[in-house]
């Protein structure tokens, strides 16, 4: 009996301190990936890691990369990462009334197709890809980078990064 008692005791214990972790590693709010009631469709104001990419989870930190989607009835998607935008509305076809992105340039939250993008920065996801606002020798326009980002055409595949940054 006494053995039994020490098993389960044992066994309680365990349960205990497993939940502990859980609930010590969870945050009050849990993840948040989505801001509700931009009905004014302007791009929202965030602080480092208060949000995390919609779609690769990681917190949106580096604000310099971050992007935004808003739609239509006020829902506002945050991304750390251009790239993931871009692989995010192959998956996913709300209604959108703006895509934002941060320029490292001037710091402004501009429409993604007003932005041009250079193929080497040392951006969140390793892609390569960083807005700018003012147009530079180098620099591509959105739709030629939402290409070379669905082919697989940036800093991860060791070709492109050879021939880009020179490095073998």
């Amino acid at each position: 009996m006494k053995k039994i008692l020490v098993n389960l005791l044992t066994f309680l214990i365990v349960v205990a301190i497993i939940v502990i972790l859980f609930l010590a590693l969870g945050s009050e709010e849990g993840a948040r990936y989505v801001y509700k009631g931009n009905t004014a469709h302007q791009a929202v104001q965030i602080k480092p890691k208060e949000y995390q990419c919609s779609e690769c989870n990681m917190d949106v930190e580096k604000l310099e990369y971050a992007a935004q989607i808003i739609t239509e009835n006020g829902d506002t998607y945050f991304f750390d990462d251009i790239g993931c935008v871009v692989l995010w509305l192959e998956n996913h076809k709300p209604d959108i009334v703006k895509i934002l992105t941060q320029t490292l340039d001037t710091h402004h939250w501009i429409d993604v197709k007003k932005a041009w993008y250079t193929r080497i920065s040392h951006d969140p996801m390793g892609y390569g890809f960083a807005a700018l606002e003012v147009k530079k020798e180098g620099l591509i326009p959105y739709e030629e980078m939402k290409i070379l980002m669905l082919q697989g055409k940036n800093l991860h595949d060791p070709f492109v990064k050879k021939k880009l940054l020179g490095i073998q």
